[in-house]
């Protein structure tokens, strides 16, 4: 019987714990008490890693897709449906704010006014 598993965030340092007691190094083991719910946040960290793998798949697919796209409008469609909606009025409008655009806007920031207007609806 397979029991359901439960939706929990694994923090980095809980993360951490997981990967040393997985690990292979048997010196430098986390404390006997972080042993606790071993399992459970080993299940929950893969779970996570199974999301994060399905969503960086459809970036992906969307980003071949917006390669391909006739027109800028298509584009600007496929970009908006991977990226989820654009900020909410008043937030931020740098492409630095951006966690899928954060990494070129610091390479380039002169594209950091393209970005914007790809995120915008048209």
């Amino acid at each position: 019987m397979v029991s359901p598993v439960v939706d929990i965030e694994v923090s980095p340092a809980r993360l951490n714990e997981l990967i040393r007691w997985h690990g292979t190094d048997e010196s430098d083991l986390p404390p006997a008490h972080t042993l606790q719910n071993l399992s459970r946040d080993t299940v929950a960290a893969l779970g996570e890693l199974q999301r994060d793998r399905e969503s960086l798949d459809g970036l992906r697919a969307a980003m071949g897709r917006a390669f391909w796209a006739a027109d800028l409008r298509e584009m600007r469609a496929i970009l908006l449906d991977a990226l989820g909606p654009p900020p909410a009025a008043g937030a931020s409008e740098d492409a630095a704010d951006h966690p899928a655009l954060a990494p070129h806007a610091a390479v380039r920031p002169e594209l950091n006014g393209i970005a914007r207007a790809a995120l915008r609806p048209s």
